[in-house]
């Protein structure tokens, strides 16, 4: 029996504004090179693994717990996909090798605030010494992200810049570089960054960041 995945296989397909998107909050916000050592973790339906693959990346490890999705990413040549939990991969290669960069997207909010902690201690060893970690997670200190967190009722964690930040200090982290996700065509991107200015100017108290999904580079302290 063919499963819903496997029937539409479009769905999951990269396209040009997937590749828009992840030029501006991946490649340009992480400096990133193609002979860089990548780790994806949540990579579900492969579509930022497709991004990878089609900007000329090679060494890429795209992790999901999932296994009915070996289907879908069986197209990722010649990255290698694993189905594991992250922990336990990271445990399972430790003093083996290091990557330069853990990208994490829209996975933070799923976990208890325990397993993140553990999991952030876990990237520290098996990060080079100039890796980073790229997350992106709903914003709760904005309105619009409350509305994203809370659609779901498999998001447990909120996150905000103030709580990322103290995250990356509970293991050992800093925080390099956060900013909005930007969506939208260009037009509404300028529309909705002239409302939040009048908004952070005549509001006694405002969010940091206005935007829904907050995206953060992080890196390790310096000793």
């Amino acid at each position: 029996m063919v499963s819903e995945v496997e029937r539409d296989m479009r769905y999951f397909a990269l396209r040009k504004k997937h590749v828009r998107q992840y030029d501006s909050e991946f490649l340009a916000f992480t400096n990133a090179d193609t002979g860089m050592f990548v780790l994806e973790i949540g990579c579900g339906t492969g579509i930022f693994s497709r991004y990878l693959q089609q900007k000329g990346f090679t060494n890429v490890v795209c992790l999901d717990l999932d296994e009915r999705l070996a289907s879908v990413l069986s197209d990722l040549d010649p990255f290698q996909v694993v189905f594991e939990d992250a922990e336990a991969y990271l445990d399972s290669i430790s003093g083996k090798q290091t990557f330069d960069l853990i990208v994490m997207q829209d996975v933070l909010e799923h976990l208890p605030l325990e397993k993140t902690l553990s999991m952030f201690r876990a990237f520290y060893s098996a990060l080079a010494p100039s890796g980073r970690v790229l997350i992106r997670t709903p914003n709760l200190s904005s309105p619009w992200g409350a509305r994203l967190f809370y659609g779901g009722f498999d998001h447990v964690t909120p996150y905000s810049p103030d709580r990322v930040r103290e995250i990356a200090a509970l293991t050992n982290f800093q925080v390099v570089r956060m900013a909005g996700q930007k969506t939208g065509k260009r037009r509404k991107q300028i529309a909705a960054n002239i409302l939040h200015g009048i908004l952070s100017r005549i509001l006694p108290e405002h969010p940091e960041i206005w935007e829904a999904n907050l995206v953060a580079l992080l890196e390790k302290q310096k000793s």
